[in-house]
């Protein structure tokens, strides 16, 4: 019988042949987190308790944690449902846990000192294309993947960067990541390669956690950069909300709400400011 350490190779080749990008980050997560768990027993042998046991230990350290291994292992074995090897997923039943919503996002201090680092960093020519990675996520408040993995030199049409076929586009059009200045200059420092080379081609995450702890913010994520994008271009009043879905590429605009949070601080502020305006008149 099939053990489940199989049957999530299994599930990996077939996000294979979808064309996934995520794979080398869901085989790292699994092998952390996963694989000496559980990895070792039959498909058959594993139970809803065995599972529901194991979320309960992961949902201590963190419920995104807990609700990911349960994602995963879920989906490995709707793999192997459609595989034949097995006839029920023991995950079913099971609720992920409420994650409540990250909203992180750089200070001016923290950006200043991010890039403080950045610059240092560069001095080393084997961090160029992370550091450069780093900066265009911060100027174009794209995906990871989309500038670390997915961007081809091919893709640059003048001061875009347009993919096609990508994961987050909708049925008629590609994904297209506008380059300010600051980000054409990064490009524009980098080694032309052919049309069909990745412009960066590497993940910067290990570069990052330097960044990070030496800029004293050891707690912001990449992605959090993104969020801190949308969030500038929110707080400076010339950029609506549908403008910055279009940014970012989000297909619908429910997407991009998450950010209406910053409309929540600025209510509070003016409620305060007007409730000392009509406190003037008591005095």
């Amino acid at each position: 019988m099939t053990s489940l350490n199989d049957a999530f190779e299994n599930y990996l080749a077939d996000l294979k042949r979808r064309g996934k990008k995520t794979i080398p980050s869901i085989e790292r997560f699994y092998a952390n987190n996963i694989e000496g768990e559980i990895g070792h027993k039959r498909l058959d042998k594993i139970k809803r308790t065995d599972i529901k046991k194991l979320f309960n230990q992961w949902s201590i350290q963190t419920p995104s944690l807990a609700n990911r291994c349960l994602g995963i292992i879920s989906c490995t074995y709707n793999t192997a449902i459609e595989d034949e090897l097995i006839q029920h997923n023991p995950c079913l039943g099971i609720k992920k846990n409420r994650e409540i919503e990250r909203k992180r996002y750089y200070t001016q201090t923290e950006l200043q000192n991010i890039f403080k680092v950045l610059d240092e960093k560069d001095k080393n020519p084997r961090n160029q294309l992370s550091v450069a990675c780093i900066k265009l996520l911060i100027y174009t408040g794209a995906r990871r993947g989309e500038i670390a993995l997915t961007a081809k030199w091919g893709d640059l049409k003048g001061n875009r960067l347009v993919l096609s076929n990508h994961k987050t586009d909708d049925k008629t059009g590609d994904r297209v990541i506008f380059l300010n200045e600051y980000a054409m200059t990064i490009i524009n420092g980098l080694k032309r390669k052919g049309d069909g080379v990745a412009i960066i081609g590497q993940t910067p995450d290990r570069l990052w956690r330097s960044v990070r702890l030496k800029a004293n913010c050891k707690d912001l994520r990449l992605h959090d950069l993104r969020h801190s994008f949308a969030t500038t271009a929110f707080k400076s009043n010339k950029v609506s909300l549908a403008e910055i879905g279009n940014l970012l590429g989000h297909k619908s605009i429910n997407s991009t709400m998450r950010y209406t949070h910053i409309l929540d601080e600025t209510a509070q502020r003016n409620v305060s400011d007007v409730g000392q305006e009509i406190f003037k008149y008591f005095e």
